[in-house]
């Protein structure tokens, strides 16, 4: 029995390692809630209140390799115990609770960070060196690419005890560079006096479609942040749990 669990398992893991992986495999043989936590996955369907737990444990699955993938990127699952089958599509990603936004959708890259507080910065800055740009305040965070020395770049925010920069190029955000590269131009404070710094919340948007297995089926489109503890939740659902 042992052994069976162990092949289960690894056929598991070497599915979702490939593009396209379709969710529904025999771990999901009993309704049982899902592996991840999504707050309001069918929040948009007409059809979400007919899910079992089952089917938003595959919803979930599907949806959370979406979000961790780049624009664009589609997941399907299917529920071969109830019928219930659907698709996540990954759209772009955007910050919010970030002052360099002034109410409007600010775009970033998929897979920022955002565990660091900011404090409020403002003005353009100029790299004083062939710079990495990373999706994180710190050496071990990926890196995003490289801007040539001269280049200009927008504040968005001063991650709060560390020497790192949250910036942008034409209005989007485009990751964080080290702040011993960066000379300010004139015109921008670094500290706004009297700012608090602010915890930015990382989002993006969907779409999904869902089909039961006597014909009803929807498709719609929504947005989702994550939260401190790393749950995706559905904006407008009110944080409902799988619903």
């Amino acid at each position: 029995m042992h052994g069976r669990l162990v092949l289960v398992l690894m056929a598991s893991l070497a599915a979702s390692a490939c593009g396209g992986v379709q969710y529904g495999s025999s771990r999901w043989g009993y309704d049982q809630g899902p592996t991840a936590q999504v707050d309001g996955i069918a929040y948009g369907s007409t059809y979400g209140s007919q899910l079992t737990f089952s089917d938003i444990g595959y919803m979930s699955d599907a949806f959370i390799g979406a979000m961790a993938a780049d624009v664009g990127t589609s997941r399907v699952w299917a529920n071969g115990r109830t019928g219930a089958r659907g698709e996540v599509i990954a759209g772009e990603a955007f910050l919010e609770n970030v002052d360099y936004a002034r109410g409007r959708r600010l775009r970033a890259p998929v897979g920022l960070e955002t565990r660091w507080m900011l404090d409020p910065a403002q003005g353009d800055y100029t790299t004083t060196a062939n710079t990495n740009v990373r999706l994180g305040a710190s050496t071990s965070s990926l890196l995003a690419g490289t801007l040539p020395e001269g280049s200009v770049v927008e504040a968005v925010g001063a991650a709060h005890d560390a020497p790192w920069m949250l910036v942008a190029r034409n209005g989007e955000v485009i990751g964080y560079m080290h702040t011993d590269f960066l000379e300010q131009r004139e015109g921008g404070d670094l500290l706004l006096a009297g700012g608090a710094p602010r915890q930015p919340t990382y989002c993006r948007s969907y779409e999904q479609s869902l089909s039961l297995r006597n014909g009803p089926s929807d498709r719609w489109r929504g947005d989702a942040c994550l939260s401190p503890v790393g749950n995706w939740q559905v904006q407008g659902s009110g944080g409902g749990p799988g619903v």
